[in-house]
């Protein structure tokens, strides 16, 4: 996929003489060890640089909301877990959380529209600095599409997968992420269904099926939290994203109207998950509490200003806030209402 750099020491060199070993294959990599080292690491690195900027949006939240969702019980009407055996099951969540980031960021960064984007808000991605070209992207994209098709399987989760492709298509080939604010925060929020349900699926185990709580749990934090709310994440893009011609919520509302959405939903959400949805007491609701707070406090401060550092910190505190709801059925199940 990428353009391997070329490793041309050999064995025999000094004396001019040829040996077996000169003439061998796999001679260049034998004689060249840092080399070959050299390039695994460049390349590593690369595929990093096209998900680290995602992974705390969509590995952490959804990682966090399955493996904390697994142990909360009757909350959700699941079966109780052994602690243990749930944490045994947390590599393979997050190794098919970064598995099915990579496809969706290749696709996404090997468009010339979000080459533009790139190059003004995140001129440090792959693309943009020249480590890998737009052909060599696809190519890799599609061998991700196919290792993940695999470890789905494996998984059990392919309805998951099946609809991640289809949405990734239509968020990032035909436009669905340009149109307008509202259809972009819907597709999102449809998409990120798939793995918020198969964080929860792969953390039960084979042997446990998802309630029909469970699924209602998810519909709400998709559906709802993160459809009405994910746009607090546009505001740090807005210049890249007006370049490339996309319409965001700040770009529709313009950014005072935007930010106030954010904070309504915000305090709304906060208030309605744990108390009204779980039906647990006011200690469930205190983290969601805090860190909603402190992203409603950004949001109005940035109401007034356009402050880039305003913008990255409120995206920073949407992660986090959204990752407080992966605790909520946990801790419903410790402060339920008292009858």
């Amino acid at each position: 996929m990428f353009a391997m750099e070329g490793m041309s020491s050999h064995m025999g060199e000094s004396t001019g003489v040829s040996t077996p070993m000169d003439n061998h294959p796999t001679s260049k990599f034998v004689a060249s060890p840092s080399r070959t080292a050299k390039n695994i690491v460049y390349h590593a690195y690369t595929l990093i640089l096209f998900t680290c900027d995602n992974l705390k949006d969509v590995v952490i939240p959804p990682a966090v909301f399955g493996v904390l969702a697994t142990l909360s019980g009757p909350a959700l009407d699941l079966p109780s877990q052994d602690g243990l055996a749930v944490l045994q099951r947390v590599p393979a969540t997050l190794t098919w959380f970064w598995l099915m980031l990579l496809p969706c960021c290749l696709q996404n960064q090997r468009h010339e529209s979000s080459l533009q984007e790139d190059t003004i808000n995140k001129p440090w991605r792959p693309i943009p600095t020249g480590r890998i070209n737009t052909a060599q992207t696809t190519h890799l994209m599609i061998a991700a599409y196919l290792v993940l098709a695999l470890i789905c399987y494996h998984l059990n989760v392919v309805p998951m997968y099946v609809a991640w492709v289809v949405f990734n298509t239509l968020y990032h080939d035909m436009g669905g992420s340009d149109y307008s604010g509202i259809s972009r925060n819907a597709i999102c929020a449809l998409g990120l269904i798939c793995p918020f349900s198969g964080a929860l699926s792969i953390a039960l185990g084979p042997d446990t099926t998802m309630s029909y709580a469970a699924w209602q749990w998810i519909f709400l934090v998709t559906l709802g939290i993160i459809g009405t709310t994910i746009h607090a994440q546009d505001f740090r893009d807005e210049a890249g994203d007006r370049a490339r011609g996309r319409r965001t919520i700040p770009i529709e509302l313009g950014r005072r109207r935007a930010l106030w959405t954010v904070v309504v939903a915000v305090v709304f959400w906060t208030f309605y998950a744990p108390l009204v949805f779980l039906g647990a007491r006011w200690e469930a609701a205190v983290v969601s509490v805090c860190l909603g707070g402190l992203l409603v406090g950004t949001a109005m401060r940035a109401v007034g200003r356009q402050d880039g550092r305003l913008d990255r910190q409120m995206c920073k505190l949407w992660c986090f806030w959204m990752c407080s709801f992966g605790g909520l059925p946990l801790l419903a199940t410790a402060f339920p209402l008292r009858t």
